[in-house]
């Protein structure tokens, strides 16, 4: 999907507050004012220009690109450029029902391809416990879910309907520890499925793919 877009369907469409962006001093319309910050835009309008095709079964779509964020101190080649990509993988179901166990189980495969283990108590919780016996990991590297609270400063909370929502923490050798938000997913907010004109309830995801690899 395209890299540009309006700073209203990056920001506002999504229920999110308006941020720094990299923006077009003298763009070509309104469509392309900003370089995206997210690629759930370019999914949730091809979603609508297909609104003619069949959902019975389910419509998914998915998308491996970059994203540009600002970032102040970010060098290349000894000059600070301002912003930079960022990889990611997001991905929609939009069908009769919201596919949220779909979505949610993209996520746990997305992680066993990339050899990153989740931690033993939520192996436990989501019964692959035994799975896990013979997975596959890169030593270190471990995966939880927790849930997204729409009061709890996250800037992507607003895009999901209100305790349908979680994000994926990741813990990997060098962060002493502690965990990283590297991603959400859930069942799109009602009100964001009204502004692309999606008629059926829907569940995405979005990760950085780059801390994976």
């Amino acid at each position: 999907t395209h890299g540009l877009c309006s700073i209203h369907d990056n920001f506002t469409a999504l229920r999110r507050d308006v941020s720094p962006a990299v923006s077009l001093s003298n763009p070509a319309n309104v469509e392309y004012q900003v370089v995206r910050t997210t690629l759930l835009p370019g999914l949730l309008k091809t979603l609508q220009h297909n609104k003619s095709a069949s959902f019975a079964n389910g419509f998914r779509l998915f998308e491996i690109s970059d994203v540009i964020l600002p970032d102040d101190e970010f060098v290349v080649t000894g000059t600070v450029v301002g912003a930079r990509n960022v990889r990611r993988l997001s991905a929609v179901y939009a069908g009769p029902t919201s596919g949220f166990e779909i979505i949610h189980g993209m996520v746990d495969r997305v992680m066993t391809l990339t050899e990153v283990a989740p931690e033993e108590e939520y192996a436990s919780n989501s019964g692959k416990a035994d799975e896990e016996k013979y997975r596959v990991s890169k030593e270190g590297w471990t995966y939880t879910i927790k849930a997204l609270e729409e009061d709890g400063g996250h800037p992507s909370a607003g895009t999901y309907f209100p305790g349908r929502a979680a994000e994926v923490l990741l813990s990997r050798p060098g962060m002493g520890g502690g965990r990283k938000s590297i991603g959400t997913f859930g069942i799109l907010h009602p009100e964001v499925l009204e502004e692309f004109d999606i008629k059926y309830p829907a569940s995405c995801l979005e990760i950085d793919l780059g801390e994976l690899l």
